[in-house]
């Protein structure tokens, strides 16, 4: 199993808004319509960063590539053993890929605003005894978020009844300014691995 982590704070939709022409259409008019640049510059940079990796790890070209979607939409690569999932927050995007089995992956960063009602919500009895903070809402909360998109049904269930203890093969990664919860056979290996943007964009060509 392997994580990327790309840092996305630094990009300016100005400047890479030209890379959406090297999506399809669809993809590329479902980045266009988000409301704000922050949304957009996750939107392309995540589309672009899935696509660019799936193409490498399975040597199908980028326009061959068929997806399908699970009973709650979870993508999925038809006739393919290579599982993905994939995260964002606030300047920054999470990847995870790993073969033949189910990965889920979710990455927030440390400082994201948490409110009591979201403890109440969110934690099972046994965390809220712990969770003091927001830190340690979030180390719960990305684990939680990574099993439940492993599972492929995203927040359909009470959190409070989910207790991070009892997950199996998922476990949270302190990365410097974020969490990342890591979901899959394998998980506490993962191999985790920052991709630099200019990196990144430097698999594209700008169509402007």
């Amino acid at each position: 199993m392997e994580i990327l982590i790309l840092k996305t704070e630094n990009a300016v939709w100005e400047e890479i808004s030209g890379y959406a022409g090297c999506l399809s259409a669809e993809r590329r008019k479902s980045v266009l319509k988000k409301a704000s640049d922050g949304d957009r510059i996750n939107a392309l940079l995540s589309k672009l960063l899935l696509l660019s990796e799936i193409e490498q790890r399975t040597n199908i070209p980028m326009k061959k590539l068929s997806f399908s979607k699970g009973a709650y939409g979870k993508p999925y690569l038809k006739n393919s053993k290579l599982f993905f999932s994939l995260s964002h927050t606030k300047g920054a995007i999470a990847a995870a890929f790993a073969e033949n089995d189910e990965v889920g992956v979710d990455i927030e960063k440390k400082t994201r605003t948490i409110n009591e009602r979201m403890f109440a919500r969110a934690l099972s009895e046994k965390e809220r005894l712990t969770a003091h903070n927001s830190e340690n809402f979030l180390r719960f909360w990305v684990q939680k978020e990574a099993f439940l998109k492993r599972l492929g049904i995203g927040i359909t269930r009470d959190l409070r009844t989910i207790s991070t203890d009892a997950l199996p093969d998922t476990v949270f990664e302190d990365c410097g300014e974020y969490f990342v919860g890591i979901s899959g056979k394998g998980a506490a290996t993962a191999e985790i691995r920052e991709i630099a943007l200019s990196e990144l964009l430097g698999r594209f060509v700008k169509l402007v």
